[in-house]
């Protein structure tokens, strides 16, 4: 066989598993000829891949019913990949979209130790005059991060939270009691975004949305946010929108 001939054959091997794997995907256990059927192969041929990939424990075969599924291996893998992944790198290719769609800050938090710490600030190229840095932490219950992470969070993960103690007031706008703080949250989950209305800062408007990680936890925060006077009511729609649409790519791309 030409070297030619050898490399596309291998590369012809490769795509039969992938199809095999994906084919596998699709439900708990298949049977040998509904795994053909959806890898686009004759049983022979799948199972003949089927069985190589059953020798690195990529694929299990119930040795009662004849069936397959995934392996343990593939699972190892998978954790590994989410483990490897670091949050503010898959992020920024995201945040640095926002800030060139709406020129406005772009804002990524965590939450660590019952506190929200942000991690990544991108600014606008027209600042506002109080700044966020990496390493601040935002209140829970006056910012778009905090209530975006709260809105998807357990009743009870949020009354943990914010206690029984009275909430502190930031600004005129702040939320101070618990009952109007829990229709704000309910309002974020059906729009799907948070906002926060001149309530952590005069003058400022935010809007967030959580990240969850490969859990399914809201683990992470994504915000936009700039002076009230270039994100107007008219635009903080558009721009919350936007925003939960990133927060649930990045989801998706920690395996969510």
């Amino acid at each position: 066989m030409r070297r030619a001939d050898q490399a596309n054959y291998s590369l012809e091997s490769v795509d039969r598993m992938a199809a095999i794997l994906k084919a596998l995907e699709a439900a708990p256990e298949q049977s040998l000829d509904q795994v053909a059927r959806a890898a686009g192969l004759n049983e022979s041929t799948a199972l003949r891949y089927l069985l190589s990939l059953g020798k690195h424990d990529l694929v299990e075969r119930d040795e009662a019913t004849g069936r397959f599924r995934l392996g343990l291996s593939l699972f190892r893998l998978g954790a590994r990949s989410i483990a490897f992944r670091d949050i503010v790198t898959v992020s920024l290719p995201v945040m640095e979209r926002l800030l060139a769609q709406f020129g406005e800050a772009v804002n990524l938090a965590t939450r660590q130790q019952g506190q929200v710490v942000l991690l990544k600030v991108l600014e606008s190229a027209v600042p506002t005059r109080k700044g966020s840095k990496a390493g601040e932490t935002d209140a829970w219950h006056a910012t778009s991060l905090g209530k975006a992470l709260m809105a998807a969070m357990s009743a009870e993960e949020v009354a943990e939270i914010v206690g029984d103690d009275p909430l502190a007031g930031f600004t005129p706008n702040t939320i101070l009691l618990q009952q109007d703080l829990a229709r704000d949250l309910e309002g974020a989950r059906l729009r799907g975004y948070a906002i926060d209305d001149e309530e952590s800062v005069e003058g400022l408007r935010c809007v967030g949305a959580a990240i969850r990680d490969h859990d399914g936890i809201p683990r992470y925060a994504l915000s936009v946010s700039g002076p009230k006077s270039r994100m107007p009511y008219s635009r903080t729609d558009e721009i919350g929108l936007a925003v939960a649409e990133a927060a649930e790519e990045l989801s998706k791309a920690l395996g969510a």
